[in-house]
């Protein structure tokens, strides 16, 4: 009887090191797989930073370009060029005078 106890102890034990071996090996899967989640969410968020200061760069450019083609100036050459219009002198010019109601 003494045999049964000492390998039943035994047993217990070698189980008892094999679940603290198994709970090890998935803790520090888990472990891993978070860190690699991390990662990579880190590289994704690298990636949108650099592609929005892309954006903000384009969006200025653009705002500077839209400014130049509202001005007075680059409409008038624009309306110069494709429409055969021009700034009219003072001889072309005339100034009337609105009817007076009675």
């Amino acid at each position: 009887m003494a045999a049964t106890r000492r390998s039943k102890r035994a047993l217990a034990g070698r189980s008892l090191v094999a679940i603290a071996l198994g709970v090890f090996v998935v803790v520090t899967a888990l472990v891993v797989w978070r860190r690699s989640v991390g990662v990579g969410t880190a590289r994704e968020m690298q990636r949108l930073e650099a592609e929005r200061r892309a954006l903000r760069s384009e969006r200025v450019t653009l705002e500077n370009d839209l400014r130049r083609a509202m001005s007075r100036r680059q409409v008038v050459q624009e309306a110069e060029r494709r429409l055969g219009m021009h700034v009219a002198t003072e001889a072309q010019t005339r100034f009337l005078a609105e009817p007076r109601e009675p």
